[in-house]
């Protein structure tokens, strides 16, 4: 069943910086940025910085179970925060909070489908494109629909999605295992032909 992303979700955009963003060490909130992500869209929390907030921000909070959506840039991308962050995370506003209305649609499923072609292609067609940066505005990203399936269906899709990204995770560290056990076996025949 299709139905519209403001229809599920309430959408708002991250916090707005002033300024640019300094880390400090007794800051007030921990902020989420694109750097903060890995190819997959998985989040470091480990590696949040602590920024001095001066204003409040209750409503710009961060919680498990919330979907991010990059809204700048060349590649648009969504990522469900899965895990309990502290209460004092904020993200910038590069990303659109996508916060659900119920528990009808699962976080996991709804980031996968907004990352599928699809969506893909609606976002970029709505892009707003100029000398700067490709921009997905708030009020055009609220006519994104989505295809909402039974729960059974989402959890087997967000399962799958999961193993394709371990499958992903482990290919690359085998091939760069691969790559140090062939440079370490070239060195090697290079000393002995040298000792001849």
């Amino acid at each position: 069943m299709k139905k519209k992303i403001t229809e599920i979700a309430d959408i708002q955009l991250g916090y707005q910086f002033r300024k640019k963003i300094e880390p400090v060490d007794n800051g007030t909130n921990w902020v989420i940025q694109i750097r903060d992500f890995d190819e997959n869209h998985i989040l470091n929390k480990e590696g949040l910085s602590r920024v001095r907030v001066d204003k409040p921000v209750d409503r710009y909070l961060i919680h498990q179970g919330d979907v991010l959506f990059l809204s700048r840039g060349h590649r648009n991308w969504a990522a469900a925060i899965v895990d309990d962050l502290k209460d004092t995370v904020v993200v910038v506003s590069h990303f659109f909070v996508i916060r659900r209305k119920n528990a009808t649609i699962l976080p996991e499923y709804l980031a996968w489908y907004m990352n599928q072609t699809p969506a893909q292609e609606y976002l970029h067609n709505i892009a707003r494109r100029g000398t700067h940066m490709p921009l997905v505005t708030l009020s055009a990203f609220k006519g994104l629909t989505v295809e909402v399936p039974d729960m059974a269906t989402q959890h087997s899709i967000v399962e799958l999605s999961r193993l394709m990204g371990r499958e992903r995770k482990l290919r690359i560290e085998l091939q760069q295992r691969r790559l140090l056990l062939i440079n370490a076996i070239s060195l090697k025949a290079i000393k002995t032909r040298k000792e001849k």
